[in-house]
């Protein structure tokens, strides 16, 4: 089903695919050829996928009507308020359980996170008190 997904947004080859794999996972997981290419096989096989001449796998109708089976909510981006930062504290939650060595690089943009975070609170405090 993932890799389904991925092909939603155009045609991929083996290596793509496993590299978004790896990137939708936070480098937690990257399949090994030895796994995708005969689950792509097997997807071919099934009709889910075709295989074109440059080599990159595309999605058949009847792998987007499998995807829409499977379908609860909607693919993409969060569209309400409260669906953004429910997807803020998911990603909060991932980042506090990576290590510190996987953090380290990103310390610039962490700052400018919090930064941004906390002047949204203080207008937020400041909006309160003009209501009262």
């Amino acid at each position: 089903m993932l890799v389904l997904y991925i092909l939603r947004e155009g045609p991929k080859n083996g290596a793509e695919l496993m590299d978004a794999i790896d990137v939708m996972s936070h480098g937690h997981w990257k399949p090994s050829p030895g796994s995708m290419y005969p689950l792509l096989s097997k997807a071919v096989e099934e009709n889910f996928i075709i295989r074109r001449e440059d080599r990159r796998y595309e999605l058949t109708n009847a792998g987007l009507e499998e995807i829409n089976m499977f379908k609860t909510g909607t693919f993409g981006k969060a569209e309400t308020v409260h669906d953004i930062l429910t997807e803020i504290d998911s990603n909060l939650s991932y980042l506090e359980d990576l290590t510190k060595e996987k953090l380290t690089p990103h310390l610039t943009m962490l700052e400018d996170i919090r930064h941004k975070v906390n002047r949204l609170h203080e207008t937020l405090n400041s909006s309160a008190g003009d209501i009262n």
